[in-house]
């Protein structure tokens, strides 16, 4: 498929600020005193808040019309892109209440429902943007359990990845989540199912005859029907060389996963570095994620197997 920076920029962005969210709610709530420092929190929230928010203003670039985004909140039944768009948008008012409660010296057990319901949220929403993908049998690639749980998993590993970050100049503060092997944990567990997501997927499983249902004899496409390309070829035919996309998931990993797993065991290591190093991966990853796919469609315009 062609790959739209919008939706990539999305994913990423977003991922990492619902997994920061995730650990500084978790670290939140194992804090000997139950509330860490209010700068802390807040400096993260607000991080985590303009990766989410830019996610999320970033994914509506990618719609012709703009006005579909309020029609796709009305389909959530059946559609994983409702689903997450509601979840997100059910995610800002929680956070809100959460923060007032944080500041406020509300109740413990108050402080801890909303927080238990803020992380159910966020895991929510990168499960369902996963899903979007996971769902589709027209892309067998994606089609697998793995898809969602990628998303899910580097979600919360990028945003362990900042949380460490964020609280590396407050060391007093830090504790036993905020130590680099939660973050080196998750990498490794990243690590472990990117390779399992690369060695699984489906080599050309489907050919022109299965889109035809004919089982015998061997289908040859004569003529495509256009002379130009259309919409169809131009969004699902993108064409990525092998050699390019060999490099490209040597990239992935490195940056992604194993210089990030290296510069946290560094004390001199500049606080973002491992989190830059991650992000970038991870655009790469996301990247290969879409130019890699191929819809069944494809069938029909001259490809002989998907």
């Amino acid at each position: 498929m062609k790959p739209a920076f919008s939706v990539i920029f999305f994913t990423v962005m977003s991922g990492a600020g619902l997994g920061l969210m995730v650990w500084l709610l978790i670290a939140s709530m194992m804090s000997s005193h139950i509330r860490m420092p209010s700068a802390t929190l807040l400096q993260g929230a607000a991080i985590a808040g303009v990766l989410i928010v830019a996610g999320l203003c970033s994914s509506t670039l990618h719609l012709a019309n703009r006005k579909n985004a309020i029609y796709s909140l009305t389909q959530f039944k059946t559609s994983w892109l409702s689903r997450e768009g509601v979840f997100a948008i059910a995610l800002f008012p929680v956070a809100a209440i959460y923060l007032w409660l944080f500041t406020s010296a509300a109740p413990v057990m108050a402080l801890k429902f909303v927080a238990f319901v803020l992380i159910a949220l966020a895991l929510l929403i990168l499960y369902c943007t996963g899903m979007i993908y996971g769902c589709l049998k027209t892309i067998p690639r994606w089609n697998s359990w793995l898809t969602p749980t990628k998303y899910v998993l580097f979600g919360l590993m990028s945003g362990a990845v900042l949380f460490v970050a964020v609280l590396s100049t407050r060391p007093s503060e830090i504790g036993p989540l905020g130590r680099p092997w939660v973050a080196i944990v998750l990498l490794v567990s990243g690590l472990v199912v990117y390779l399992a997501y690369l060695l699984k997927h489906p080599r050309k499983q489907h050919s022109i005859n299965d889109a035809l249902g004919l089982k015998q004899g061997q289908v040859r496409l004569l003529d495509v029907g256009h002379t130009h390309g259309t919409f169809l070829t131009n969004e699902f035919g993108f064409q990525l060389a092998r050699e390019r996309a060999r490099v490209l998931r040597w990239v992935s990993i490195v940056l992604g996963f194993v210089l990030p797993l290296v510069l946290l065991f560094f004390k001199d290591t500049p606080p973002f570095a491992p989190f830059v190093s991650c992000l970038v991966g991870l655009f790469v990853e996301r990247w290969l994620f879409f130019a890699e796919a191929e819809h069944v469609v494809r069938l029909y315009h001259g490809q002989q197997r998907v």
